[in-house]
């Protein structure tokens, strides 16, 4: 059965680029473009990976990860962002997440990433 991953990410064309990407490597990918989205997705399903862009206009993903906590949902977490200042990494460590992807990735690294969380 394929694992079930929701990408979340405001980039338009990012988005359906790593959602086209991921769903020829055999995944079930879903996607949301906010925060908001995010959390009424992961209301309505469970996911085994959120893939998750922290800067997002509205309810950005440590809104996210906050929802998924305090409610106890717990999918396996990669933050993939272009912010690195250590107190956000520190909080991301605290909410569970389990790696940690700077902008820009490549294909390579990021189905590498999520293998290894997946296999953890």
């Amino acid at each position: 059965m394929a694992s079930r991953l929701l990408y979340v990410d405001d980039e338009d064309a990012l988005r359906e680029l790593v959602k086209t990407h991921l769903t020829l490597e055999g995944y079930e990918v879903e996607t949301a473009a906010d925060g908001h989205e995010a959390i009424d997705q992961l209301s309505r399903s469970s996911y085994d990976l959120v893939l998750l862009d922290l800067h997002m206009p509205g309810m950005d993903g440590l809104g996210v990860m906050r929802f998924m906590k305090e409610r106890n949902i717990s999918p396996r977490m990669i933050v993939l962002s272009g912010d690195s200042h250590p107190s956000v990494l520190e909080e991301c460590a605290r909410l569970g997440v389990e790696d940690y992807l700077m902008k820009p990735y490549n294909f390579h690294e990021l189905m590498a990433t999520i293998d290894r969380v997946l296999a953890a």
